[in-house]
């Protein structure tokens, strides 16, 4: 089984150890301006979605490339993967803090990702990730993946972030389809 549960001093704390995937990508639903962004990881045949914030995809394209600069990795990138996000897309949870490793014994990525957290509506958000014996600890994904599943998530990611709305020439800031206001423009 592909999940793990772990029993803390009378709290669940769901791991999610998938090494090895087979399939572990960007995408979106949704129209530009109004997009949700999901990781999707596949293991022998078991999908699983875990939700996003843009600026936190894009944070994770640019550590994976720089990471890649970094240990030098000469692998080339796995396929393309074009796809569509298999449906329907139920997302385990949402992701907060996250941690990339390079593993010198095996020369491959370890991911972790960690659920933000909350009761009544109000997120709660570990600043680290927290050991597995943390009491209430939240939600957690591990995976590792090869240098170029790696090279293709960056593929990918990196198209799937500049699809969205373009940015404002003066401020940055994304452009609606009527417009928007531009606080540098008189």
């Amino acid at each position: 089984m592909a999940i793990l549960w772990v029993v803390q001093k009378m709290s669940l704390r769901r791991i999610y150890n998938l090494d090895e995937v087979d399939r572990f990508i960007l995408g979106t639903v949704g129209q530009p301006g109004e997009r949700e962004f999901y990781i999707q990881v596949k293991k022998a045949g078991q999908v699983f979605s875990f939700a996003l914030e843009k600026a936190q995809a894009q944070a994770l394209t640019d550590r994976f490339k720089e990471m890649l600069r970094e240990v030098k990795s000469s692998e080339g990138a796995a396929p393309r993967d074009n796809e569509a996000l298999d449906m329907p897309i139920d997302s385990e949870f949402t992701l907060g803090v996250m941690a990339l490793t390079w593993q010198i014994d095996s020369q491959m990525i370890r991911f972790e990702g960690q659920a933000i957290t909350g009761d009544q509506g109000e997120e709660v958000i570990f600043d680290e990730l927290a050991s597995d014996e943390t009491e209430g600890a939240p939600a957690i994904l591990r995976i590792r993946i090869t240098p170029s599943q790696a090279r293709s998530f960056i593929d990918r990611a990196s198209s799937v972030i500049k699809a969205g709305r373009p940015p404002c020439m003066f401020c940055g800031a994304p452009i609606n389809p009527d417009g928007h206001i531009c606080p540098r423009m008189n």
